[in-house]
């Protein structure tokens, strides 16, 4: 069965977006090739480096903001995340060693190691250049189980392994795919997706319909007892890295979680048929975002 395709369309007139807001799938798509053309034309007239790689440094840093909120439903801000980011003196190390034990950590020495651990994720997995094209050969549920590993440590009972009980979502009355089927599914979604994704005249339009698929499908296996989102949205930023010039947050600013949960709910229970028009389109949008902003921030000439 295949579960990664493109034979649906981008939803056009998506339901979260403002009345007067009449921007289409066409406008978003032509303008997130034109923001990218004029970023690449930058970075290669810049002869400063260090320019552009102090940007990728604050993009990272944005990335965790923008995922953890999402993801979350809290409110950092920039400064609170680099403060996180601080390795601690050689005192509170040395507390933290002994009384590890004793005391049970509080929410903000997790979310600080949730910051930490996927900080050393992203530098590990994206390089610090502008669109990135890793391998595709690297995407295996082997890969997806060392960045549970990574973004699980010292957090998540049993990191990088695939889970042995049924679950439910949060906030719906729904389980997951069954534990003895995670193996099995996992290794076909994985060998589509490298099949899929490994094509060298994939174009935007269907990459973003490929990585809806993909999202949609692997949080439905749900192979993880915990930490599944942030897995999910490090993975889809590497299938689109050619198309999204930096890690993907899939953050679109207030009411990002409620969006993108009611998203994912269309896709996978979308009458009998799996089709993610809603979260191609949301994913269109973060795309869209994220190129707009670096042409922002940067100063990037997009007026022609």
């Amino acid at each position: 069965m295949s579960v990664i395709y493109s034979s649906f369309d981008i939803l056009d007139k998506p339901w979260w977006k403002l009345h007067f807001d009449e921007r289409n799938t066409e406008y978003l798509i032509s303008s997130v090739k034109h923001f990218q053309q004029a970023i690449s034309s930058a970075v290669d007239n810049e002869s400063n480096e260090l320019f552009w790689k102090g940007y990728i440094d604050l993009h990272r840093e944005r990335y965790l903001l923008e995922c953890v909120s999402a993801e979350s439903d809290i409110d950092l801000t920039i400064g609170y995340v680099q403060k996180l980011l601080k390795k601690p003196g050689f005192l509170r190390m040395f507390y933290r060693r002994i009384f590890a034990k004793c005391l049970k950590p509080d929410r903000s020495s997790r979310l600080a190691k949730k910051v930490q651990n996927l900080y050393n994720v992203i530098i590990d997995i994206v390089p610090s250049i502008f669109f990135p094209d890793p391998p595709i050969d690297r995407f295996t549920p082997g890969f997806a189980k060392q960045l549970h590993r990574q973004i699980g440590n010292g957090l998540i009972k049993d990191a990088g392994q695939y889970r042995t009980q049924f679950v439910m979502a949060a906030q719906d009355n729904f389980v997951y795919m069954a534990p003895d089927l995670i193996n099995d599914r996992m290794d076909e979604l994985f060998r589509q997706c490298r099949e899929k994704f490994g094509k060298t005249d994939l174009q935007l339009e269907e990459a973003i319909k490929y990585g809806a698929c993909f999202l949609a499908y692997f949080l439905l296996i749900h192979p993880f007892i915990n930490g599944n989102g942030r897995v999910a949205r490090l993975l889809l930023s590497y299938l689109l890295s050619r198309f999204t010039v930096v890690p993907l947050s899939l953050y679109t600013g207030m009411k990002t979680r409620d969006v993108y949960l009611q998203c994912l709910r269309e896709a996978q229970w979308y009458q009998d048929s799996f089709k993610p028009s809603a979260l191609a389109g949301f994913i269109l949008e973060c795309i869209y975002m994220t190129s707009y902003n670096i042409c922002v921030v940067m100063d990037v000439d997009i007026r022609n």
